[in-house]
């Protein structure tokens, strides 16, 4: 339903049980030293004791945080019996042992990942490091027929997903087997998911036990109704330090938040804060960042003020390409929504 704006209520913002958007201790981190090199990440340069409250605290989510959402719970998978076929339209069907794909020349990547059916401002979104191999890799080995237009993950909880073949051969798109520096847990598709950028996480699959080269193919979701590219759309997220406890009018506060963009659009370029409906747009401090197949983690320090009942807060994102997040929204369609996060917070 287009709305000219979506508001959600500060009482939904904070979601109880396994989410993204925790309390955890923050840890300073200037860098991330992977294979010999520093991967980019810059952190607001602060004494840890002196930082405000921020959500999310870590640019990295612990595997115990990370969202998860799926359709079956399959029965643990002993990776030593396990096989991954690629089969269908190509010259010769492959078949690989876990030994092998792990034996291969992997990439150490961090990926935010985000769900298709998250309504505006809630916290099924996290970010990860992640060791894989790319998908390509093991698919030219199996030699793909012109007449294939599709990839169909097939998994062993009896979810399947489609993925064109342009999108699934990028180098970006890998074979995940390791995330945050552990064997991919099992809630996370042990012993490999798939990672395909720019895309919600109805086309990144988990336990994957077959590859299937098709020309047609309609997948699990589609046969429901929802988007069947699923590409991320531009998205921010507003947190406020006291959860749902009214501000003290004159109280400075810190709001903070999450902007995502799937690389889509290039990456976060600015994110802007507005407390007066709209009226007036600042600047954010973008404090975290890796790059545009990551969440960029935002703050804004902010006084509250006095002799008001109300507050309207709302976040919007402009991007790398000149895309400036609007405010129409829907909070409902099949497609991801859109739109900007809205926060009335109470003032005392």
């Amino acid at each position: 339903m287009n709305r000219s704006r979506i508001v959600v209520s500060k009482q939904l913002v904070l979601k109880k049980g396994r989410g993204t958007f925790s309390r955890r201790r923050f840890i300073q981190i200037i860098g991330v030293t992977t294979a010999g090199f520093t991967v980019p990440i810059y952190y607001l340069e602060a004494e840890t004791d002196s930082l405000p409250i921020v959500d999310p605290d870590s640019f990295i989510t612990d595997n115990d945080d990370f969202y998860i959402l799926q359709i079956g719970d399959p029965r643990e998978i002993n990776a030593k019996h396990w096989k991954l076929s690629v089969t269908g339209l190509v010259e010769k069907p492959v078949v690989f042992s876990y030994d092998q794909i792990c034996q291969m020349e992997s990439v150490t990547t961090q990926r935010t990942l985000k769900c298709i059916g998250d309504p505006i401002g809630l916290d099924q979104m996290s970010n990860a490091e992640w060791i894989g191999v790319p998908l390509r890799d093991l698919v030219n080995q199996a030699r793909i027929k012109p007449t294939a237009k599709q990839f169909v993950f097939q998994c062993a909880d009896g979810y399947h997903a489609r993925v064109p073949i342009e999108r699934g051969m990028r180098k970006e798109v890998l074979l995940a087997y390791k995330m945050n520096g552990e064997d991919l847990p099992v809630e996370h598709g042990y012993p490999v998911r798939l990672l395909n950028p720019g895309h919600y996480g109805v086309k990144n699959p988990k336990w994957i036990i077959n590859i299937m080269l098709v020309e047609k193919h309609i997948d699990y979701w589609e046969k429901q109704g929802w988007d069947p590219i699923a590409r991320v759309k531009l998205a921010t997220v507003i947190r406020l330090p006291n959860g749902d406890l009214p501000l003290n009018g004159g109280q400075k506060v810190t709001i903070s938040g999450a902007a995502f963009d799937g690389g889509n659009y290039g990456g976060i370029k600015a994110v802007e804060i507005s407390t007066d409906k709209e009226k007036s747009w600042h600047p954010a401090d973008i404090w975290a960042k890796e790059s545009s197949l990551t969440w960029y983690l935002w703050k804004y320090d902010w006084q509250v003020p006095s002799g008001v009942e109300q507050v309207e807060i709302c976040a919007r994102a402009i991007t790398n390409d000149g895309t400036v997040q609007g405010v129409n929204g829907v909070d409902d369609e099949k497609g991801g929504a859109v739109g900007y996060h809205v926060i009335n917070a109470s003032v005392s």
